[in-house]
């Protein structure tokens, strides 16, 4: 019976109302605690809105118009590619002015070694005309001697037309009046066609004794002309002034070319000094010959004259280069125009010379002749 009292509490405790009211305590708890713990922000930012209000800071662009974001002091600056990308027109004017550097200076480099070689080398026409290249020439022998053949054929046509003009002196208006007059011009132009090569020697190794005397001669600030230099403007005046060089040069070579035509065609020129009719063939020969042979020597002058006074008048400074690089040019072109300058003038003086050569000439071969027939007669 005791047993039965005890038991019968407990099943009372354990019966199906307290089984539920055993779940539904737990879940009630729970959700007590869920709700406060949602009201507790709830709490705070109804405190929040009553008190001073936070200030919000607002990213202020920079002076340049950029965002803080984008500078060098902001850890998310190194992520703009403007910072660390070159800004691509300078870039691109920086690539171009490099190859237009470099393009210029290969051609530079190319004209400086043409000009450099010819002067250095021995057949130097620029400050001399060279014998192995005129006279000395096997070619310029060769053919010299099939014009004197010509010329020396010719002698025998040119003797009956002088015979003619001496015979019909009054109908045509021949200068000579009688035949010891024609002798002595025949004679002579015969001896000048023969050794018409020598003569033209002659005048060739006067040239070349005048250039030497001069000194050392060299093309003014050619030594500015290799200079190494990155410089866009100094670059454009070497160049000009090598461009300008080779002008020179080019010049130069067509004047050796030149000497030579006419050192082979002497021989028909100084025929055509015998007759009237011929004489002005004789003269345009004899003044270009001359007019070509010394104009080297006046453009010698000059350009030893240039080279002195740039070397007196520029300073010696470093910015003094592009200086002495203009002035060199101005030297060459006035250099270039000196033929030009001449043959207006040239053929004056040197017609007054050859006239007074062959007339000189005309009066021994007459004395000669005339001393004979009088010896004869006696």
């Amino acid at each position: 019976m005791q047993l039965r009292r005890l038991i019968t509490p407990i099943r009372a405790l354990v019966s199906p109302q307290r089984r539920v009211h055993a779940h539904v305590i737990p879940a009630f708890v729970i959700l007590v605690v869920g709700t406060a713990l949602l009201a507790a922000p709830s709490a705070h930012a109804a405190h929040g809105a009553t008190s001073t209000p936070t200030p919000v800071i607002t990213p202020t662009p920079g002076p340049s118009g950029t965002s803080p974001l984008h500078g060098s002091g902001n850890p998310l600056g190194a992520l703009n590619p403007s910072n660390w990308l070159p800004d691509p027109k300078t870039w691109a004017a920086d690539i171009f002015s490099q190859v237009l550097v470099t393009f210029l200076r290969s051609i530079a480099d190319g004209l400086h070694s043409l000009v450099k070689g010819v002067m250095a080398s021995s057949l130097n026409f620029i400050t001399r005309t060279p014998p192995a290249g005129s006279y000395n020439s096997p070619t310029v022998h060769t053919l010299w001697n099939v014009v004197r053949g010509i010329a020396d054929a010719a002698l025998v046509l040119v003797a009956l037309l002088a015979g003619f003009n001496v015979m019909a002196r009054q109908h045509l208006g021949s200068p000579y009046h009688e035949a010891m007059e024609v002798i002595p011009r025949l004679i002579l132009g015969a001896l000048l066609v023969n050794t018409s090569l020598s003569w033209g020697q002659l005048a060739i190794d006067v040239n070349n004794a005048l250039c030497e005397a001069l000194g050392q001669t060299s093309l003014p600030a050619w030594q500015h002309a290799d200079t190494v230099t990155q410089a866009l403007v100094n670059v454009i005046a070497t160049l000009i002034y090598l461009i300008t060089s080779l002008l020179l040069v080019i010049q130069m070579l067509m004047r050796l070319a030149l000497v030579d035509v006419l050192l082979i065609t002497a021989p028909i020129g100084l025929l055509c000094w015998i007759l009237p009719q011929t004489n002005s063939w004789a003269r345009l020969w004899s003044t270009t010959f001359f007019s070509v042979v010394f104009v080297q020597f006046v453009q010698v002058v000059a350009l030893k004259l240039g080279g002195s006074l740039m070397t007196d008048l520029t300073p010696m400074a470093a910015d003094a280069a592009l200086l002495s690089v203009f002035l060199g040019i101005a030297v060459l072109v006035l250099t270039l125009k000196i033929p030009s300058l001449m043959r207006h003038h040239a053929g004056e003086g040197f017609g007054f010379v050859r006239y007074l050569a062959y007339q000189q000439a005309s009066r021994a071969l007459s004395n000669r002749g005339g001393a004979g027939g009088t010896k004869g007669g006696a």
